[in-house]
């Protein structure tokens, strides 16, 4: 027997499946930590979906068929390593910041920074700085994304939006706010002068 179809890993399905080729049918025995309602085995491809397993690592499952005819059991076929993780990841970290010479100010052409640190390696997330899209970059736990300000963007504070999922696939809860309370308010205002005079102290 032999591997055709790897388990998925990281994964958040607790009962992966798996898929190995027999020469022979016969009946499956499993070792390790794994074990499974699907005993019996076809000359070809099989497909065993392993019984529930808890969050873990796994790198002692094994698998090996013997013959109807002739009770001949083969090789151990070892399975994998996989991980399976349920949990949500959350974000321990995110700061937003301008490149404006005062940070919590920014005015068209400014770029507006977030930092995104996460719980555990995410996917890239997807990022919304004042409700458009940003440059994300990043090496899975720490993050950043950034926004250059253009007149069509609405004055006011800056509003952010972080979607994102771990590598198994399991979705955090959106955010949108900061973690420390730091915030960016956006003026496109060009100013003006209300009143201007000119006097001499000539007597």
């Amino acid at each position: 027997i032999s591997e055709v179809t790897a388990v998925s890993t990281p994964t958040n399905d607790n009962t992966s499946s798996y898929t190995f080729i027999s020469t022979l049918p016969g009946s499956i025995s499993y070792g390790g930590d794994c074990d499974s309602g699907n005993d019996t085995a076809v000359a070809g491809n099989n497909t065993i979906t392993f019984d529930a397993l808890a969050e873990d690592t796994y790198s002692n499952c094994k698998i090996s068929v013997t013959d109807d005819n002739n009770s001949n059991t083969s090789d151990n076929l070892s399975v994998n390593t996989f991980t399976i993780d349920t949990t949500a990841p959350t974000l321990s970290s995110v700061t937003i910041a301008s490149n404006n010479s005062v940070s919590t100010l920014a005015k068209t052409g400014n770029v507006i920074t977030l930092s995104i640190t996460s719980s555990e390696a995410i996917q890239t997330p997807i990022v919304l700085i004042a409700g458009q899209a940003a440059t994300e970059t990043g090496d899975n736990m720490t993050w950043s994304a950034a926004y250059t300000m253009t007149n069509s963007n609405t004055q006011g504070p800056v509003s952010l939006n972080i979607v994102f999922s771990d590598l198994a696939g399991n979705p955090g809860s959106a955010v949108d706010n900061t973690t420390d309370g730091s915030a960016v308010r956006f003026d496109k205002t060009v100013p003006t002068l209300d009143n201007v005079t000119i006097a001499s102290n000539n007597t």
